[in-house]
């Protein structure tokens, strides 16, 4: 895969600058029940400083994933986080490092990363995100691809890829369907940060609520009332607004074009520079992470 040619160049970097962020046990989702019977629940992403997309997410979101097909237990699930300003970032570079964690292998992970994103439009499950943080690079991938999204005051959305020299892979079929190619063009070809009250108003998140409790709140309300309804139709309605939605071989071509320009020299380029400038992935850095790439590099 091309973007392991990418990775590459920046493993010496990678193992100087940042200890592997992955390790085996962390508990980075942790569950909780919304109402009495627990057909909703909460899933919440911890995975301090900044809820890197890492080995031990990607693995445990696959996990749970899974375990929630082929049961009518579960309903609705909510993905929150309890890491301070952030929802989710983007993946952990050193997922790429060959042999990383024992028994697991770049290749193999990235191949997980893209099962889970489909597992969230297939699992009969309705996904909620509950964003009050940031949602940048691949924890916005997997937002766009749950069902709904609700943002609180301290949210903000964006991709950096197009400033690295690359595209949006898993959430640019999302979300051209849900702002249009208009607002998409302009937001993905910018690298732009967006706040939640932007997010609101072009369609990226369903509504903004003015605190963390009436955030809280509204998605609980939601979520409970949902799983009052029958499996049956949930599953069918969920069925039904997921024939609307992009074919998956669009996300398979946007694979191949991420590929081909991640094997480009300008991109590996990039791709260093960002990791040396930004202490591979710091909190400092991913604070304003899109804005911090164009200000450096350009």
């Amino acid at each position: 895969m091309a973007i392991l040619k990418l990775a590459t160049k920046c493993l010496f970097l990678l193992s100087l600058t940042q200890p592997w962020h992955g390790f085996a046990g962390a508990e980075v989702l942790k569950q909780t029940c919304i109402n009495h019977s627990c057909s909703a629940k909460r899933v919440t992403l911890s995975n301090p400083p900044v809820n890197l997309w890492d080995a031990n997410v990607i693995t445990g979101f696959n996990a749970l994933m899974l375990s929630l097909n082929n049961q009518n237990e579960t309903k609705v699930v909510v993905f929150d986080s309890d890491t301070a300003d952030f929802w989710a970032a983007p993946i952990d570079l050193n997922i790429f490092l060959p042999d990383a964690i024992p028994g697991r292998n770049s290749s193999a992970l990235l191949e997980m990363y893209y099962a889970n994103l489909d597992l969230l439009l297939t699992t009969p499950v309705i996904f909620i995100g509950e964003v009050n943080g940031r949602a940048w690079g691949a924890g916005d991938e997997h937002l766009l691809r749950m069902d709904m999204r609700f943002a609180g005051p301290g949210a903000q959305f964006g991709a950096p890829e197009a400033a690295v020299g690359l595209i949006h892979v898993g959430g640019m079929q999302q979300l051209v369907r849900l702002i249009g190619p208009g607002r998409a063009s302009e937001y993905m070809l910018a690298a732009a940060q967006v706040s939640a009250t932007e997010a609101a108003r072009v369609g990226w998140v369903n509504s903004v609520h003015p605190t963390a409790k009436a955030l809280r709140a509204h998605v609980d309300g939601l979520a409970a009332r949902i799983s009052l309804f029958s499996t049956e139709t949930i599953r069918a309605t969920k069925a039904s607004i997921a024939e609307q939605a992009p074919l998956k071989a669009a996300l398979e071509n946007d694979r191949a074009r991420f590929d081909q320009l991640a094997a480009l020299p300008l991109v590996q380029q990039n791709v260093e520079a960002i990791i040396r400038l930004s202490h591979n992935q710091s909190k400092s850095w991913e604070e304003n992470n899109n804005d911090n790439i164009v200000q450096k590099l350009y």
